[in-house]
């Protein structure tokens, strides 16, 4: 049976105007948002005055995203997946790299929701992060969900605000005006998984309070703020504190007869004299703290100082030691997101048999990858030259590990040792002709 809408409508509207930490909740995690795409402009103008505004750039150091990202170690290298039929893996589209994204979007909010969807024929992944739970006797288990399609157009108002809706059995999309849309395909609004096609995700695991007691990274957004309005004020310092102000004592003349400029000459008058004061340097302090807060939370999420400044002074070894932390959080994760796969393909395989009554099988085990030690440059050309040496490894896997973006399989990195090898004999024969040595040998 479809719920009202304006029941829903009701519920929902109510829900929001008797909590407001549910509207706190979702603003910071807008603000989360903000900052990681590097949208932050807005938040640091209102600690300035409209007119300098207007002559200094406002800062936009994006920390958030380098640091969330780079710890995301989970899918950095994409996990194997072992199946009873390998052939499922067919229809995924793009799911290392929506697993990859899941990871990072849930290390930022600290909750996720994954729907996975039929589309265009293949298995797609769409990660949601705005998203209204509805409860039923237990209020840590939620039995349906609704979340935003689109919003308002901002040029038409016309454009209606969409929503989603599932539960256990109905699935329809409606506006906040109570009208519940027309699906062709499915008329009755049917759920027909018979389950809802979503997998939650936290941070730190489900809350054991509350479903929604879960916050954003709120130390790297506050720290990002910091350095935002630090950096802006350094450039204000510049810009207005990196020359000297001139300034005359005992002057008969008119202010606006004095024109200042190197080719100028001034006649103050008896007694008159003209001065310049310096204002001081804070330039350097605000480098320096600026510096300090980045690497205080470096620290806070185990990565190196180093991270912080951009430094490459530090040993191989010293930064493996250094590493040794995130290394053991990337051990804890792996826990979590081995049994977040395990429950994504109780959906895939619930799709797959509905959409195309097709057997998924089992999935058997997740593989995750390992993460590479940090090595100097050296110290990664010593280690190749000896796993050469001892017939470890190929140029192929060196060529995947130098640049997995543009070598993302054995195959792809011969294809590109093959093409080289022809070049170079072609180049050596050439050096070899009779011909091009005449043309080339000197007069």
């Amino acid at each position: 049976m479809i719920p009202s809408i304006k029941d829903l409508v009701d519920k929902q509207s109510q829900w929001n105007a008797q909590q407001q930490a549910k509207n706190k909740w979702r603003g910071r995690r807008e603000q989360a948002l903000d900052y990681y795409n590097g949208r932050t402009e807005r938040y640091t103008k209102k600690y300035f005055s409209e007119g300098l505004s207007n002559k200094v750039p406002i800062a936009n150091v994006n920390i958030t995203k380098r640091i969330v990202d780079r710890i995301s170690l989970v899918y950095m290298v994409a996990p194997q997946r072992e199946y009873t039929k390998p052939e499922i893996a067919d229809f995924f589209c793009e799911k290392d790299f929506k697993m990859q994204r899941l990871e990072r979007f849930t290390n930022l909010l600290d909750s996720c929701l994954v729907k996975v969807t039929f589309r265009n024929g293949l298995l797609d992944y769409d990660i949601i992060h705005d998203f209204e739970p509805m409860f039923g006797d237990d209020p840590m288990r939620p039995i349906a969900y609704t979340y935003p399609l689109s919003t308002k157009s901002e040029v038409l108002d016309t454009t209606p605000e969409l929503f989603a809706y599932w539960d256990m059995e109905n699935t329809f999309v409606y506006d906040r005006n109570g009208k519940i849309y027309d699906d062709a395909d499915n008329p009755d609004h049917i759920n027909f998984y018979g389950m809802l096609p979503f997998v939650e995700c936290f941070r730190e695991g489900r809350p054991e309070y509350a479903y929604l007691d879960t916050e954003p990274v709120n130390d790297i957004i506050k720290t990002n703020n910091v350095l935002n309005v630090a950096e802006t004020n350094k450039s204000a310092n510049i810009h207005f504190q990196s020359f000297g102000y001139i300034y005359a004592n005992g002057s008969q003349i008119d202010k606006k007869d004095l024109e200042i400029g190197q080719d100028q000459i001034y006649y103050l008058g008896v007694d008159g004299t003209l001065n310049v004061t310096s204002p001081p340097n804070s330039v350097p302090a605000l480098t320096d703290s600026i510096k300090e807060s980045y690497k205080m939370l470096a620290q806070n999420y185990h990565l190196p100082t180093s991270f912080a400044d951009g430094s490459t002074a530090e040993s191989g070894v010293a930064l493996r030691l250094r590493n040794q932390e995130l290394s053991d959080d990337k051990k804890s994760s792996i826990v979590k997101w081995n049994d977040i796969e395990h429950k994504i393909f109780e959906v895939e395989r619930q799709v797959l048999t509905t959409e195309l009554m097709t057997d998924a099988g089992e999935l058997e085990s997740v593989d995750f990858g390992e993460t590479a030690d940090i090595l100097s440059a050296q110290e990664q050309r010593d280690q190749w030259e000896w796993e050469l040496s001892k017939g470890m490894i190929d140029v192929a896997d060196i060529l995947m590990q130098k640049d997995s973006d543009r070598f993302p399989d054995r195959e792809t990195a011969q294809d590109y040792i093959f093409d080289r090898k022809e070049k170079e004999e072609e180049v050596q024969e050439q050096e070899e002709s009779p011909l091009l040595t005449a043309l080339t040998r000197p007069v």
